[in-house]
């Protein structure tokens, strides 16, 4: 993915790496748009679901509760390490309707069996081609009953860590671009954007603002390792990030932080008969 000033982000690479620390920093802190992806779809008994990308499966077990033992869901994700930690969730929780699979969502094929429902949370703004990618998930559903919810983030990305980091970084290593991906999809017109000719009815995009506390000062530093962060991270050396965290977490005390602020957008749509 070509980001600005060209920078390179490798989603693949950075979420093979970051897998364990993802896992963690999900679980405190965004875990939560793919569960309300997952319920903005209004699955029903029976049908058949695709997840990608799945990331470490949040959404799994929520959609395999909802489509009950007749229904089928899919998790597809391009980071192996990903894909392992959630078979290892599917396996725990002894689902036996949920297949986790690795590929890439930029070449499924839609010859295949068509889904009721397609979920896309926090992946959209990986591609370089965001609305082919759209068209490409539209094209997986069934036509006149298919839906897709795609869930980015929007202006506040669990602020002000995020402003802070950004300032660390610059003051640590001028030279380095700080690459956030979510931010190619942070307004809701560019959301709206990707579903032109795609082939949908019923478009709406709707916001949730969320709060979260920060328990200790390691929170906000497993947020900025498992999140796309990481691959600044591991561009500034041991020593550089080491300097930026401890900025970080200073300037977070200073100023008495006790909570991050996150919006969330999600598109829900229909593919036309």
């Amino acid at each position: 993915m070509a980001e600005p000033g060209g920078a390179r982000f490798d989603p693949t690479g950075t979420y093979d790496r970051a897998a364990e620390d993802y896992e963690v920093a999900a679980q405190l802190f965004w875990q939560y748009v793919s569960i309300r992806s997952v319920e903005r779809l209004g699955l029903r008994r029976g049908e058949r679901v695709l997840d990608v990308p799945c990331g470490t499966g949040s959404a799994l077990p929520a959609a395999a509760h909802a489509v009950g033992p007749d229904g089928r869901v899919l998790g597809i994700d391009g980071a192996p390490a990903m894909v392992a930690a959630a078979q290892r969730r599917v396996a725990a929780a002894g689902l036996d309707t949920v297949e986790v699979r690795e590929g890439d969502m930029r070449a499924l094929d839609p010859s295949g069996p068509l889904f009721d429902g397609v979920v896309c949370a926090l992946g959209v703004f990986f591609v370089d081609e965001m609305p082919g990618l759209v068209r490409r998930l539209v094209g997986l559903l069934r036509p006149g009953a298919g839906r897709i919810v795609v869930g980015v983030f929007g202006e506040s990305f669990y602020e002000p860590l995020r402003s802070i980091f950004v300032q660390a970084v610059a003051s640590v290593a001028p030279q380095i671009e700080v690459v956030e991906p979510w931010r190619r999809t942070e307004r809701a017109s560019t959301l709206r954007g990707l579903f032109e000719g795609a082939g949908v009815d019923g478009l709406t995009i709707v916001a949730d603002s969320d709060r979260f506390p920060v328990r200790g000062p390691a929170d906000p530093w497993r947020l900025v390792v498992g999140s796309a962060l990481s691959h600044t991270v591991g561009l500034l050396g041991d020593a550089a990030a080491h300097d930026v965290r401890r900025r970080v977490e200073a300037d977070l005390a200073a100023h008495e932080i006790a909570e991050l602020v996150t919006t969330t957008r999600y598109a829900v749509a229909w593919r036309r008969p």
